[in-house]
């Protein structure tokens, strides 16, 4: 699937889960509402019914109005019992909309992240094709000597093998080097013996793709493009071995 293609898909993604993290929230908003009425009145059932057990045994001492006091005392901590089992129930509806609500939005956040990433690949590949139709000078190319100046074909071909071979060596000392700076950069900062460790935060570079989208967002067409230096490149072939000519 193109860039393009995967832009639309991941954006209409993230249309249907900010969809659903709207739901997600609205839900978890009216039912926290409901589980905070609920425990409230559970709380205050909570001190009727015990003040009803204060009043019926304040009643048994005196020995009087006992039975109205039982039955109001029974009355209320039934209620105070059911309400608090429908307080627990909300508290517990509650918990799973609010858990279904974070699942929401991490999904939205992730789905964000990846349609950002590769909206920013897609208008960078955009900028890049029609770039291509609106280059400003390449730099200067390299100076050429004309053909009653040129040296000797020996001359040449030794001189390309001696860059041939100091450019081989020059890449396997790079190779050795990195991995040699890769296993270095593993220890932490401090002074070890003679070696001493820092580490300095790196700078910036021009983000490219958000210049892009800037230039795009402002009716600018797409940023000023320049052309790069030819890539130079040499080649020598093996010298042919000589063959015996049978007299």
């Amino acid at each position: 699937m193109n860039t393009t293609a995967t832009a639309a898909k991941l954006t209409a993604a993230l249309v249907d889960a900010e969809a659903v993290l709207k739901a997600t929230t609205r839900e978890e908003s009216r039912t926290a509402g409901i589980a905070d009425r609920a425990a409230a009145r559970a709380k205050t059932a909570r001190t009727e019914a015990a003040a009803a057990r204060r009043e019926l045994l304040k009643a048994q001492r005196t020995g009087k109005g006992v039975p109205a006091a039982a039955r109001r005392a029974e009355a209320r901590t039934a209620k105070a019992e059911a309400l608090t089992a429908a307080a627990a129930e909300a508290k517990a509806v509650a918990g799973a909309a609010r858990r279904a609500a974070r699942t929401a939005g991490r999904r939205v956040d992730s789905l964000s992240l990846r349609t950002a990433r590769t909206a920013a690949r897609m208008v960078g590949k955009i900028a890049d094709r029609l770039g291509r139709t609106a280059l400003t000078a390449a730099p200067a190319a390299d100076r050429t000597l004309p053909a009653e100046e040129l040296p000797a074909v020996e001359v040449i071909e030794a001189r390309a093998e001696e860059f041939a071979e100091l450019d081989a060596q020059a890449k396997a000392y790079a190779k050795s080097a990195d991995a040699v700076k890769k296993w270095l950069r593993q220890l932490p900062v401090g002074v070890f013996g003679r070696v001493t460790v820092t580490r300095t935060p790196g700078g910036t570079v021009i983000d490219g793709d958000q210049v892009a989208i800037d230039y795009l967002d402002a009716g600018l067409g797409v940023p000023p493009r320049k052309g790069r230096k030819d890539t130079f490149k040499i080649a020598v072939t093996a010298e042919a071995p000589l063959l015996a000519v049978a007299a």
